[in-house]
């Protein structure tokens, strides 16, 4: 999970609308202790559904290139609450800096953009076929329990 986290720069993000309906897209991100932090423009239809909605998931996924298969793609999903912060720490942007190009964040700092942060409450992590964990954190550690597919339909079944 940690190497999924360090090595993908974006995810992509489901949110809601006014109107309940739902929407997709991605934006860069970075993650500091249980919060993940992406920096959105109100150009964004996501930058609204977040704002207004505060629920959204989000996942991080195996480039398609890196993958032995396109079927078992790595990936991590979190369920999240998301809120716009009045006051970013430096911390967060020294941590784009460090993740991303710092020349785009320096121009990125004089646009429409706002630093939202998600809040996880709950996430699943799959490695592969019959792999798949939920995940959360607890006092600062990561608490995975393996998915069986024996819970109420949850996972892929497999024997």
């Amino acid at each position: 999970m940690e190497n999924l986290l360090k090595k993908q720069k974006s995810l992509i993000i489901s949110s809601i609308d006014s109107e309940g309906k739902p929407a997709i897209s991605y934006a860069p991100f970075v993650m500091i202790g249980e919060k993940i932090y992406v920096y959105l423009s109100r150009v964004a239809e996501h930058y609204y559904n977040l704002r207004d909605n505060h629920k959204c998931s989000v996942m991080i996924i195996e480039d398609e290139n890196e993958s032995r298969t396109i079927f078992a793609r790595t990936r991590l999903s979190f369920t999240c609450e998301a809120n716009i912060l009045t006051e970013v720490s430096e911390d967060i942007f020294n941590k784009f800096d460090e993740v991303h190009d710092p020349k785009m964040m320096s121009m990125f700092k004089n646009m429409d953009f706002d630093m939202f942060e998600l809040d996880i409450k709950v996430g699943r992590l799959v490695k592969g076929f019959g792999q798949a964990f939920e995940v959360k954190f607890v006092d600062g550690n990561i608490e995975s329990i393996q998915v069986t597919g024996v819970d109420k339909g949850k996972g892929h079944g497999m024997k």
